[in-house]
């Protein structure tokens, strides 16, 4: 497996990370912008169904983090690896 340098800091993978962060949080602050004008509950209701909500997906940003940093963990011993054995 050859690495070019050329790609620059960012790889692929990060780049594909970011962009999938990035389209899930756009997609979050407008599905609750949305929900939030056409809710058919209550004040109450549909504050308690955000604050689940938020919840929810805090916790998942929580491991989409977790699962960045093992993949970011894995490229650099990967990078230690090809430098060690090109030497």
């Amino acid at each position: 497996m050859s690495i070019s340098m050329k790609e620059g800091p960012m790889t692929t993978e990060m780049r594909c990370l970011l962009g999938a962060s990035l389209g899930f949080l756009s997609g979050v602050v407008m599905g609750l912008g949305l929900g939030v004008l056409v809710a058919p509950q209550s004040g109450s209701r549909t504050r308690r169904h955000l604050r689940t909500m938020v919840e929810d997906m805090s916790e998942q940003a929580g491991e989409w983090v977790e699962d960045a940093k093992v993949a970011l963990e894995d490229l650099i011993d990967r990078g230690k690896k090809l430098v060690a054995k090109e030497r």
